[in-house]
C-alpha cells in the first residue's frame, strides 16, 4: 500500500496557493482553522504548478467558512480560481486517505492536502478529460501510480465500486475504471475479476467467513428443483 509522499513540495506561489493565502488573510485570527483541500488544487500545489484548476475545492467543520469565503471575494464569479466550499461527503476516495496527508500551517490556519493517490481515486467519480489529464500529469512527474499500485489501492477502496443509490445522480466507478485503464495503462481491465473479487476474498478471510459460494449453490439448487 502507498504511504510515502510522492513529492515534498508545497508551492503556495501557484494560483491555488495564492488563493489559500488570501483566504487566511480574511479568516478571523481569534481562532484556529483546519481546512482540507481536495480536487485538482493539491496536485497544482504539490506536483505540477502548470496543472490548471478553475477552482479550489475544500471542506472544514467550521460552519461559517463559506461566509468568510464570500466576504473575502473568493467565491464563484468573484475570483479565479474561486473557492468552492464543499462537504466532506464530496471527497469520495480511499478510506485510508486520512493516514497519508500532508499539511501546512499559515498563521492560524492549517491546510490538509490528501495524498495524490487519494486525489486521483476521487477523480474516478467523474473522470472528465481534465481528470484523465491529472492522471497523466502525476504519472509523468512522479512515475506513480503504477498499475499494481492502482489495483491494490482500488481493492482497499472496493466499496466505492458498489452500485450507486437510486437517489444519486452520479457516475459509475466501475465503468469509469474500465475507461481509464486503456488510456493510462494501455490495456483493458476486468474490474470485477482483478479488483472487486480479490478485495472481497480478503474481506471474507479477515472475517473468517466460509469460502464456499453458497449463493451460487442456492441458485443451482433452485434450477434443479424447478426442472
Amino acid at each position: 500500500m502507498i504511504n510515502e509522499a510522492w513529492s515534498a513540495e508545497i508551492n503556495l506561489e501557484t494560483p491555488a496557493g495564492q488563493t489559500l493565502k488570501k483566504l487566511v488573510a480574511a479568516l478571523p485570527a481569534t481562532r484556529p482553522f483546519r481546512i482540507t483541500v481536495f480536487g485538482s488544487a493539491p496536485l497544482q500545489i504539490g506536483i505540477e504548478a502548470g496543472l490548471l484548476s478553475g477552482n479550489v475545492d475544500l471542506f472544514s467543520d467550521d460552519e461559517e467558512l463559506e461566509r468568510w469565503v464570500m466576504s473575502a471575494g473568493l467565491g464563484d464569479q468573484q475570483n479565479r480560481p474561486y473557492i468552492q466550499v464543499c462537504s466532506g461527503l464530496n471527497f469520495r476516495t480511499s478510506p485510508r486517505w486520512g493516514t497519508r496527508t500532508q499539511s501546512i500551517t499559515i498563521s492560524h490556519s492549517t491546510f490538509v492536502f490528501p495524498h495524490p493517490i487519494d486525489i486521483l481515486i476521487a477523480k474516478l467519480n467523474r473522470l472528465e478529460e481534465k481528470d484523465i489529464e491529472a492522471f497523466r500529469v502525476v504519472m509523468r512527474k512522479t512515475g506513480h501510480p503504477t498499475e499494481m499500485e492502482m489495483i491494490q489501492e482500488l481493492q482497499m477502496a472496493v466499496d466505492l465500486l458498489r452500485p450507486i443509490f437510486d437517489e444519486e445522480n452520479a457516475s459509475d466507478l466501475v465503468n469509469n475504471t474500465h475507461r481509464l485503464w486503456p488510456l493510462i495503462y494501455g490495456r483493458e481491465i476486468d474490474v470485477r475479476k482483478e479488483i472487486i473479487a480479490p478485495a472481497l476474498a480478503k474481506r471474507r478471510a479477515g472475517y473468517d467467513l466460509p469460502v464456499r459460494d453458497y449463493k451460487s449453490e442456492l441458485k443451482e439448487a433452485a434450477l434443479a428443483y424447478s426442472a
